[in-house]
């Protein structure tokens, strides 16, 4: 069976764990494939035409917004409808506030899909927008033993398709979150947050127009002209502002980091990472 890794990873964690998934899986001898939804070398739809059954689909996302990022579940939606042999293990990472309902909706979607799920896993990672504060949320993760979890569900899995009845994943276990953390997580959105926030600008007294922040983003959503434009299809994730050698981009990290900070201690999650068989 053909193992394929789907995953976009802006800041560098959830490629991490995708790169444990596909260098335990190589370790087993399967046959693996691994794709970068940020890499601008082919379109999505045309990604998609890779998963084909029979295979086992690992899946990827941050967590923005406490739901896996819109390219990510826009890849799942495009996906071919699969066979009794096409299998699915989600898999997001989380910066210490709340995971959300990103697994919860990935694995839903991706059985509509006729995707069986078969496991998940949530990874704690150092939250994305705190790369300038003195004590960034989950700092230090994914460590070691994170990636050794990951390891674990890998072995899981394998050890899964081997069984002559597979049980798969109850979903229902990854509607884990209190329900008062359930309910925030309803109420937002990636597109609700970028409509309430003014839009990225520059210090055009700064900027050299290198084109640094055109470069870096992931999704291609920043054009010069002279200076950058961020386009509709921007996910906040806040490279172009983090790469940029001039820090032209109007951007205060203190105040993100305190926001960010509040709203973990509100979070009753665990900041662990876990994973879900």
């Amino acid at each position: 069976m053909k193992h394929i890794i789907v995953y976009f990873s802006p800041a560098g964690s959830t490629r991490l764990i995708a790169e444990t998934i596909h260098r335990r899986l190589t370790e087993h001898g399967q046959e693996v494939v691994l794709i970068d939804l940020s890499t601008k070398n082919r379109t999505t739809v045309e990604k998609t035409s890779l998963v084909d059954p029979p295979c086992c689909l690992w899946i990827g996302s941050p967590v923005y917004c406490d739901h896996a990022v819109p390219l990510v579940t826009d890849f799942i939606h495009r996906l071919p409808f699969g066979s009794s042999k096409s299998y699915a293990v989600p898999f997001v990472t989380w910066g210490g506030v709340t995971s959300g309902l990103s697994l919860l909706e990935m694995a839903g979607q991706l059985q509509k899909k006729n995707f069986i799920p078969l496991a998940a896993a949530k990874v704690l990672a150092v939250h994305s927008s705190m790369w300038c504060a003195y004590q960034p949320l989950a700092s230090g993760h994914p460590d070691k033993e994170d990636l050794s979890q990951i390891n674990l569900l890998v072995d899981e899995v394998l050890r899964t398709l081997k069984m002559e009845e597979m049980v798969p994943l109850d979903i229902k276990v990854l509607d884990y979150l209190s329900l008062a953390l359930r309910a925030d997580a309803v109420s937002k959105s990636l597109k609700a947050v970028k409509a309430a926030m003014p839009p990225l600008a520059v210090n055009e007294q700064r900027c050299l127009q290198c084109g640094e922040c055109a470069e870096i983003c992931p999704v291609a959503a920043i054009t010069l002209s002279p200076f950058p434009i961020l386009a509709d299809n921007c996910v906040l994730c806040l490279q172009c502002v983090r790469s940029c050698p001039q820090e032209a981009f109007i951007f205060n990290g203190d105040t993100v980091a305190t926001r960010i900070a509040a709203m973990a201690d509100h979070s009753d999650e665990e900041k662990v990472t876990k994973i879900f068989f």
